[in-house]
């Protein structure tokens, strides 16, 4: 595996999805909604990745959903298509599903700032979960996987302790920099 934190990472975010699909949010629906889509449009995408990762495609700092798909092996794309209308025969129009894609496509970042008064995208939430169920499984059916388990290093307390207080240093100074920077009229 080349990667088991990203395949860890897309485990994680689809289950927050699920978990968020689950919780019923009937007196304030807004409440669920807008998590819940960040976190399915956020799960499909680092699901895709970690498929990309695995398959040894470099993808860049790309985040466009329907882009990543796209850098997918022809057959691994159909594959999922196929487990997708199996399970959701609604979306077995390609003309469908490809306009449904792409309304999904930057769902994530969109629905992540609608707070900020742009419009995000009206896409249907079934075929965000029918995606979203394709594209893990595709994952598994390729055989990526991650289990995170305990370590067995032998590092003391105080190593560790270490290894904590310098990555909080340099994270610190790292958005130090960052907020001086935007304070004295540099872009970041």
């Amino acid at each position: 595996m080349k990667n088991i934190w990203l395949v860890h990472q897309a485990k994680a975010f689809y289950n927050a999805y699920i978990a968020l699909e689950q919780i019923n949010c009937s007196d304030d629906p807004l409440m669920c909604f807008v998590p819940k889509i960040v976190n399915g449009a956020f799960a499909v995408e680092i699901t895709l990745k970690a498929i990309l990762t695995e398959q040894g495609i470099g993808y860049g700092k790309e985040h466009n959903i329907k882009v990543l798909f796209d850098l997918l092996p022809q057959n691994i794309r159909n594959d999922m298509w196929s487990f997708l209308v199996k399970k959701k025969p609604e979306y077995a129009d390609i003309q469908k599903r490809e306009k449904e894609l792409v309304i999904l496509s930057d769902a994530f970042v969109k629905w992540r700032y609608c707070f900020e008064g742009k419009n995000p995208p009206a896409f249907d939430t079934s075929f965000l979960s029918a995606f979203a169920n394709a594209a893990i499984y595709m994952m598994f059916h390729l055989g990526y996987n991650a289990f995170i388990q305990p370590s067995n290093s032998s590092k003391s307390e105080e190593e560790i302790e270490k290894k904590f207080e310098d990555n909080r240093n340099a994270n610190y100074q790292d958005s130090t920099d960052y907020i001086n920077k935007k304070q004295n009229g540099g872009t970041a």
